[in-house]
């Protein structure tokens, strides 16, 4: 690991401010990773297992060795002013046979708890981030009848030991995208290619899921707060003049924000829901076509479209008042609201810059209006295994070797490290280059 200086109290962004209005001083700022991402050495689970077969084209491998590392990590999270991380469970480590516990991968995510306390951060803590046990998965995962009897059975094992140190609970991540990549384009496990009635019944049983795991996690006294992590793209026609290209945006956008609500009965009184994570990246253009995949449309690229934004490397589009509107759209539910991803995969550090620095403006618009938001998660806090695209995708606030497993940090985490300190948002002309050595104020 690389030696990293104390951080100075110091400003070492320019003192010009922007136009977003100041933050609440209790406000969550922080990173996100998740477990098969991040720790290494996951053999239990069902992408682990898709490695091994050759059916995803990158191997985790050792990722960042976080699970060795997670002290160092958050000690760089903490210089940098998080007060606040979000990181998942990887229930395949917990239960790696049916109903066989292991102990010290519970006492070790116990630690991992007790290290962000000891260091005032917020535990943000996510149950289920893509991967399932291979047990779980080969015994039919979540077409399983008591798929969500057997979730909240890990879920209850998991809060005995953890659940009087987190008050923050999310129970899935991004159920529409795991359903969509797992039973309809079939490029993630367990690679169903076109299986729309299995896409229905799966994402039907983690709604389940997520309200007896609900329910579960209030019982008792003291309850946390409970919500989940929603992928929140947002979802416009290529041509607003073409009736195909709005029927497929209309469906796209049912399927992929708001169908998981309705379906855990979101919004009715007693909503299984204290708070929502809102994972923001892009906005999406549609164009009806038909097909196999014709109720969701087929994206299409906008290049010359008039106010489209710069691409990352992934070929997502910059587009940061989709946030603002997501926000926005979600505050009509009445509970609070966290961004728990946003992020840009770039080896370009000014435009990574750019995308944090108007997003932030955005979230200030948002917050000075009004709407409920509590905390913003940048993804990710370090380089990591970004699934099918292997570790080629950078979205770290620290770069990270792989070889030798050291953390530089980027201009963006000096930008989010100044904005924690001071509760504004610098004006676009601030970026500063970061040279070796120099310390971030946080």
């Amino acid at each position: 690991m690389k030696s990293m200086k104390a951080p100075s109290r110091k400003s070492v962004v320019p003192a010009r401010i922007g136009a977003a209005d100041r933050f609440p001083r209790d406000f969550l700022w922080g990173a996100a990773t998740s477990a098969h991402q991040v720790e290494g050495g996951n053999r239990w689970n069902d992408w682990s297992r898709s490695e091994r077969e050759g059916r995803v084209p990158h191997a985790s491998g050792e990722a960042c060795r976080h699970w060795q590392l997670y002290e160092s990590d958050f000690d760089l999270a903490r210089s940098w002013g998080h007060n606040a991380h979000r990181f998942s469970l990887e229930w395949s480590r917990i239960e790696p046979k049916p109903g066989a516990w292991d102990s010290e991968a519970l006492a070790h995510y116990a630690r991992v708890v007790r290290a962000l306390r000891e260091r005032s951060m917020e535990p943000i803590v996510t149950l289920h981030h893509f991967t399932n046990p291979d047990w779980f998965t080969a015994s039919g995962g979540w077409l399983r009848r008591d798929a969500p009897a057997l979730f909240t059975r890990y879920v209850e094992r998991v809060k005995d030991v953890l659940g009087g140190e987190v008050r923050y609970w999310i129970t899935i991540n991004e159920p529409t995208i795991y359903v969509l990549h797992g039973f309809v384009t079939g490029d993630w496990p367990p690679h169903a290619r076109g299986a729309w009635m299995q896409a229905a019944r799966a994402l039907r049983g983690m709604a389940r899921a997520h309200v007896t795991a609900y329910r579960s996690l209030r019982s008792g006294s003291d309850p946390p707060l409970v919500g989940f992590a929603h992928s929140s793209p947002w979802i416009v026609p290529c041509d607003p003049s073409r009736p195909a290209d709005r029927m497929a945006a209309w469906v796209r956008d049912l399927a992929l924000n708001r169908l998981f609500l309705r379906l855990i009965g979101a919004s009715r009184v007693g909503q299984p829901l204290d708070f929502l994570g809102i994972n923001y990246y892009s906005r999406t253009f549609v164009r009806g076509e038909r097909g196999v995949r014709r109720w969701l449309g087929e994206k299409c690229e906008q290049d010359h479209h008039p106010d489209r934004g710069p691409s990352s490397d992934a070929g997502w589009e910059v587009y940061p008042p989709g946030l603002e509107s997501s926000l926005e759209r979600f505050s009509r539910l009445d509970i609070p609201l966290i961004v728990t991803e946003n992020g840009i995969a770039t080896r370009d550090e000014r435009l990574r810059w750019t995308y944090l620095q108007e997003h932030l403006e955005a979230l200030g618009r948002a917050v000075a209006r009004g709407l409920p938001v509590i905390g913003y998660l940048f993804w990710s806090l370090m380089d990591n295994f970004e699934w099918a695209l292997g570790t080629e995708a950078r979205y770290g606030l620290a770069e990270v070797d792989f070889e030798t497993q050291s953390r530089s940090p980027r201009p963006a985490a000096r930008l989010l490290a100044e904005v924690s300190r001071t509760r504004l948002v610098p004006a676009k002309e601030a970026f500063v280059e970061l040279r070796q050595g120099d310390e971030i104020a946080g």
